[in-house]
């Protein structure tokens, strides 16, 4: 079969469908994995066929992660990108007419109206809940209510609105039907459309009411391919001179919010003594070359996989990929969350007893008592025990796979 992936998004958001893509090629499929220009580099290297998708990776964090104060904030940041590349839907066109099957990540959402144009049956990614239930939600801490089902009414009215806004022009232009505040995503005509959350069902359980076009299987990682990783003889030296207890890292999270966690996790980690590999890129040069020996700086990429393998506990902002890393490790997690998917896996971490409580920034500023208690708690070890017990499960899910065999049978 010939696959079309298309990804949009930070490469936490990019990373697990360049995996897919992988399994799907080694199973004897075409595919072509189109993304934006700042992973041509990584999907090249990994022997896939590239396409260009116009857009900003970091304007994107930009725009719907660091701006993102309010319900409606996330339209206007899209809305924003969507001006930056107004030619993203003839892209995903051109990308898809030629594909037996498209599957999008939720940022490349737009990919279905081609798809719809051509015939072509779609399948969406999605890395945090977004079919609704009762059982849980990202904008509340409740569970198994109606309230957490009707939370979800904001997700699909905000799809439908930018759809409208931006999409329907491109629509007319190419035959098909005005998209309304009532339109579905989740179906093709009269057909329900495929629908994968690349997560451990340990930390989304499926709703035994969805259809069973709804998958959630595992991550998607190949994670055994960073084994072989060579470190830098200083991190080498570092990490064999005493224990390291925990890794801090927040990705593309460049803002206030997240200088003020680096510069008072800096003070912590001085305060306590804490060993720690640290990727803090919004310390000043002299606040990194004044730092104590207990500290180690990463500066660029480093294979998570091999990274949290050599530490105790990880601390990060809660994305889903880096969350996965961490607890197919076996290394408890403290979340420092921002906004969207990242609370809600903070909170669900905690609630398995994989972690401590989540801090949640943007409107109060977390202490330097909460972060010295999140990372004492790691270094302790206090939450070993249950996220090794979780490591074994996550180890035994491979969803790579399992995708790929979904998608053979469902359109083979």
């Amino acid at each position: 079969m010939k696959f079309t992936v298309l990804g949009i998004g930070t490469r936490g958001d990019v990373q697990p469908l360049l995996e897919l893509c992988r399994e799907l090629k080694s199973r004897g499929h075409e595919v072509l994995f189109c993304t934006q220009d700042a992973f041509e580099n990584m999907t090249k290297e990994a022997g896939i066929d590239w396409c260009h998708l116009s857009g900003s990776a970091d304007h994107l964090m930009q725009y719907l992660v660091l701006e993102n104060k309010g319900d409606l904030d996330f339209v206007k940041g899209a809305v924003k990108l969507f001006k930056e590349a107004p030619d993203l839907i003839d892209e995903m066109d051109e990308a898809v007419k030629n594909a037996d099957v498209a599957i999008y990540n939720f940022l490349a959402g737009f990919a279905y109206h081609p798809c719809e144009k051509y015939g072509i049956p779609c399948v969406r990614v999605f890395y945090s809940p977004f079919d609704a239930t009762e059982k849980y939600s990202l904008y509340t801490p409740e569970h198994n209510s109606k309230k957490v089902y009707d939370s979800f009414k904001m997700e699909e009215f905000g799809m439908n609105l930018l759809t409208v806004l931006l999409a329907n022009k491109w629509r007319k232009a190419n035959g098909l039907k005005k998209w309304t505040m009532k339109s579905d995503y989740r179906v093709q005509g009269d057909v329900p459309v495929e629908t994968f959350y690349p997560v451990s069902p340990v930390l989304m359980e499926p709703d035994p009411k969805w259809g069973s076009y709804i998958h959630i299987n595992g991550y998607w990682f190949h994670p055994q391919d960073d084994v072989n990783y060579e470190p830098d003889e200083s991190l080498t030296a570092f990490l064999n001179a005493g224990d390291t207890s925990i890794f801090a890292g927040f990705g593309k999270m460049n803002c206030k919010e997240y200088e003020t966690v680096q510069k008072m996790l800096l003070q912590v980690l001085k305060k306590t003594g804490v060993r720690a590999v640290v990727q803090l890129p919004l310390l000043s040069k002299e606040e990194k070359e004044n730092a104590p020996a207990n500290v180690y700086f990463i500066e660029g990429n480093i294979p998570y996989a091999w990274l949290f393998e050599r530490v105790k506990g990880v601390i990060h902002h809660g994305g889903n990929s880096t969350n996965g890393l961490g607890l197919r490790a076996g290394k408890p997690t403290g979340i420092i969350a921002l906004a969207l998917d990242q609370y809600y896996y903070g909170r669900t971490v905690n609630e398995l007893g994989l972690g401590p409580k989540p801090l949640y920034i943007p409107k109060k500023m977390c202490s330097e008592e909460e972060l010295t208690e999140m990372v004492q708690s790691l270094a302790k070890g206090i939450y070993t025990e249950q996220a090794e017990k979780t490591q074994k499960v996550l180890l035994e899910e491979n969803g790579c796979q399992t995708a790929a065999e979904i998608l053979e049978k469902r359109f083979g």
